[in-house]
């Protein structure tokens, strides 16, 4: 009994020691609320306070909008010093929004009160004056509820990504001819003039350029992410279609244009200097100071999408009066609709759903479901049944592309060492350069009459090629006049199956290839017949290497 006894006489003494401490350290938090609560110190308070202005209705926010290309680059540590100084200054300021630093530049979407982005931009003068000659796009008075609530600078490689950093960039010094707002709706009235919307599909789906019966062509290249334009505007289609036109670009507020502008010049000056493009232009400013300018709508039709809190707009007029074109249609139930909400995504692509608010309720509560049926307009219109598919076709193109830069860019080292070799007289070819070798002969150099061609073919398979020696780069010297290849690599993914399917330029130059069949090359006598189009396959296909 009597160790029962202390048993209970210990735990009653434990019980009191432990409501003691726990007492005791509730005053303790007491009183250091009530410090803080109180502060004594001089020093001025760092939180974050929400934006202001000296507007008669009550705070307001200002948006600011920019970019600016630098050339030439960056140095690493002078890229590191812009990111630390953008982020600092912003948080000096109370900014909040997104900043995208890269070695090439700024592209930035902030929120603020207007002294503090005004005050912003000043700083950012000083610290480089490129920034003196930027386009500061500013709107103020926009409500407390379109502010960021956080502000994020963030290290890139390319302030608009197009897979195009480093050497694969084209320069900025040769972008197109900017046209201010005026000049470009009078350049949309012109016929010859294609426009190419460099925005992604889904922002097109509820605003676009409208132009008039006889003047441009509006060309949508059905983008869901920008690094898709290079390889869209490499494919033989799009060079038809701009083939000796005027070639107008816009985007949203203009920075998408620079880099695609400049690569588009930079074809035309090389391997597209055959186009005939008779000039390229770009809205300056983009579709925010085109509607700014145009405020009744201009040429313009919907509304503009947009990275930041208020989603769309149009022309301030338009918006007023009410009179907003809806050019859009919900996904689910197709019905006029045009404001992306919400965070469903398309099921098989990924990119941003158009849902209506009452589709969107009856999902929610329940009533009716919005199924994996429910896709993209763009994944309808190209029959793309599931991620896997959609995932299958952006490789085949994307490869395809990566594979041409890849051979653009051999053929590029090739020419700068044949210009070392043939600037110092004293070296050696060497029996290894194989687009130098003699074995790399051109099997038509001694035919004098063209294959018999009846059915007019300009497809060819070419066999019984060298899968070690012969290669993309090679193959235009061994059979001259090829429009492009669909070449075929080894299971080592290098190399090639030994044998190919060309396009050749003309129904004569096929002609000439097949009667040059049984020249050896590289040791081995190549094979060539002509091969019909079966109507089943995509010609050309979406990995086609042109020369």
């Amino acid at each position: 009994m009597s160790s029962d006894k202390e048993k209970r006489v210990k735990k009653s003494k434990k019980e009191k020691k432990e409501k003691k401490e726990k007492k005791e350290k509730k005053e303790k938090k007491e009183k250091k609320e009530k410090r803080s609560a109180s502060p004594t110190s001089s020093e001025p308070s760092t939180k974050k306070q929400k934006p202001t202005s000296s507007s008669s209705t009550g705070p307001t926010v200002t948006l600011l909008l920019f970019y600016q290309y630098i050339e030439p680059l960056w140095s690493p540590s002078r890229h590191k010093q812009a990111l630390s100084h953008i982020q600092k200054t912003g948080e000096l300021y109370n900014l909040g929004g997104r900043m995208r630093c890269a070695r090439e530049g700024l592209n930035c979407t902030i929120t603020g009160d207007r002294e503090g982005v005004e005050n912003w931009i000043k700083d950012l003068k000083s610290f480089d004056d490129t920034f003196l000659k930027t386009e500061f796009k500013l709107t103020h008075n926009l409500p407390l509820g379109q502010s960021f609530p956080k502000l994020n600078a963030f290290k890139v490689d390319e302030i608009v990504n197009y897979g195009l950093s480093g050497s694969r960039a084209p320069s900025i010094g040769k972008t197109a001819i900017h046209l201010e707002p005026k000049e470009y709706n009078e350049k949309m009235k012109e016929k010859d003039t294609v426009i190419i919307d460099v925005r992604n599909y889904y922002e097109s789906q509820i605003g676009a350029f409208k132009p008039p019966i006889g003047g441009a062509e509006l060309i949508d290249p059905k983008m869901r992410k920008s690094t898709e334009f290079p390889a869209w505007l490499d494919l033989q289609e799009t060079k038809e279609r701009i083939k000796g036109k005027n070639v107008l670009m816009y985007c949203t507020g203009g920075v998408r244009c620079e880099r695609a502008s400049a690569l588009l010049r930079g074809k035309l000056e090389g391997e597209d200097r055959g186009l005939g493009v008779k000039g390229v232009f770009q809205l300056q400013g983009g579709i925010h100071k085109y509607i700014e300018e145009f405020p009744e709508g201009g040429l313009w039709s919907g509304k503009n999408y947009t990275f930041d809190k208020r989603f769309a707009h149009a022309g301030l007029s338009l918006e007023k009066e009410g009179k907003v074109e809806v050019v859009g249609k919900c996904e689910a139930c197709l019905k006029p609709w045009d404001r992306f909400r919400g965070k469903r995504r398309c099921p098989t692509c990924g990119v941003p759903s158009l849902i209506c608010k009452e589709c969107v309720d009856r999902d929610e509560s329940g009533d009716k479901k919005i199924g994996k049926d429910v896709k993209c307009k763009l994944c309808v219109e190209e029959g793309v049944e599931s991620k896997a598919d959609w995932k299958r076709r952006e490789e085949e193109l994307m490869n395809g592309y990566e594979e041409k830069l890849k051979v653009k860019e051999r053929e590029k080292k090739r020419t700068e060492k044949d210009s070392r070799n043939s600037e110092n007289t004293d070296t050696p070819s060497t029996s290894n350069d194989v687009a130098n070798s003699e074995e790399a002969n051109d099997i038509t150099a001694n035919v004098t009459t063209p294959d018999s061609n009846p059915n007019n073919e300009t497809r060819l398979w070419i066999g019984n090629l060298n899968n070690k020696k012969v290669t993309p780069d090679n193959l235009i010297q061994i059979i001259p006049n090829i429009k492009f290849v669909q070449w075929l690599y080894g299971p080592d993914g290098k190399g090639c199956k030994g044998f190919c399917f060309v396009e050749m330029k003309s129904e004569e130059d096929a002609g000439r290839a097949k009667a040059g069949e049984g020249v050896k090359v590289f040791g081995r006598p190549v094979k060539i017949n002509y091969q019909e189009k079966d109507g089943k396959s995509s010609w050309p296909p979406p990995n086609a290497i042109y020369y």
